[in-house]
């Protein structure tokens, strides 16, 4: 008697997968860093259908992805879950009426959990998170090495049969632009340049934590330095309350750095796929930028790279980083950055100039 075959797709637990609702709430940053999972289930099964639950915030990541079919937002009151009560409601009837058969948590807060559990979903991945794990129905383990945080969230396709060793096109992460925009920020920066045609860096001094900041001042000689030796104009990115520092660098760069505004994330992306080259410290900003397609420097302190920096150098990425005795210290603040003291202006300034070299 002939047995009968599965017909292909992605399967779980004996059951075809058509729909599946992915989540992962905030930050910039690591929402692009699932993005390789997302194409990844796309490529397993094209017709799969796809829906990301994320802060509104954020969305702009996901904006044009083609392995993304529905954004389902949740606006992040300081107040907490039992602020936000009444959108919950309301999410949990949007979350039910895309009828996913598969809910994969990729942040694993109690917050994540319990949206996750109320979606519908028969079947929910998650990682081994104390009480929290029991609303799952497959677990997920942590590695047993470390491993890249593009590689952490792609174990969670695992109980798919979707597994590695994973190839350097496989963890490539992606935002999507559209011409629009990418127009406009040709615009925008030839504007503030004086119809510049020639190469642009742009430095971002800023991070959410004052310990991820390379020192003001050599971000400021590193833009006089580009701009003096390496003929290429500089522009210096900010978010919100970072415009003091931003002068400051401006003013150890003696005005040669242009200090752009706050941008909307969709802006700032166009506006990083237009530089050259981009510089900046451990944050979400630098995720932003490879996932355009810029060359980008990141600068580590406290951070590490080996998990945060998962980009591939032919590509034109690189991290530097020059760890102290206490590193990993995942220090928010530090009164004595020894971790920083290393990083030469000279040293970066030849990682920008090869990457202009390219």
């Amino acid at each position: 008697m002939p047995v009968a075959r599965r017909e292909k797709g992605v399967w779980l637990a004996g059951r075809r997968i058509r729909r599946v609702l992915v989540r992962r709430l905030r930050f910039m940053g690591d929402v692009i860093l699932t993005t390789p999972l997302l194409r990844a289930l796309k490529r397993a099964d094209p017709g799969l259908r796809v829906a990301y639950l994320v802060e509104s915030s954020y969305e702009g990541v996901l904006e044009g992805n083609p392995n993304v079919d529905t954004v389902l937002t949740l606006e992040r009151h300081p107040g907490g879950l039992r602020a936000e009560a009444g959108q919950i409601l309301d999410l949990r009837r949007r979350m039910r009426s895309f009828r996913p058969d598969l809910a994969i948590d990729l942040l694993g807060i109690p917050k994540s959990a319990a949206l996750l559990a109320l979606s519908g979903a028969p079947l929910r991945i998650g990682g081994p998170y104390r009480l929290r794990k029991h609303l799952y129905t497959h677990v997920v383990q942590h590695p047993v090495r470390a491993e890249t945080a593009v590689e952490y969230h792609l174990r969670s396709l695992e109980p798919l049969g979707l597994s590695g060793p994973w190839q350097p096109e496989d963890l490539r992460t992606e935002v999507y632009l559209s011409d629009e925009e990418k127009a406009w920020a040709e615009t925008f920066l030839r504007s503030r340049l004086g119809n510049w045609r020639g190469a642009i860096v742009g430095l971002h001094p800023g991070a959410t934590w004052p310990a991820k900041r390379w020192f003001p001042e050599r971000f400021g000689a590193l833009a006089r330095r580009i701009a003096e030796e390496l003929g290429a104009r500089v522009v210096v990115t900010v978010g919100p309350g970072e415009h003091a520092l931003a002068e400051d660098v401006r003013r150890h760069a003696g005005g040669r750095a242009h200090v752009l505004p706050v941008l909307p994330l969709r802006r700032l992306a166009a506006v990083l796929g237009a530089l050259s080259v981009y510089v900046t410290n451990d944050c979400g900003p630098l995720h932003l930028s490879v996932a355009v397609g810029t060359p980008t420097v990141g600068l580590f302190g406290p951070g590490e790279p080996n998990i945060w920096f998962p980009y591939d150098p032919r590509l034109g990425h690189v991290a530097l980083h020059h760890p102290c005795p206490l590193h990993p210290c995942h220090r928010d603040f530090c009164d004595n950055p020894v971790c920083w003291y290393d990083l030469s202006v000279d040293e970066v300034l030849d990682a920008v100039a090869g990457r202009l070299r390219r």
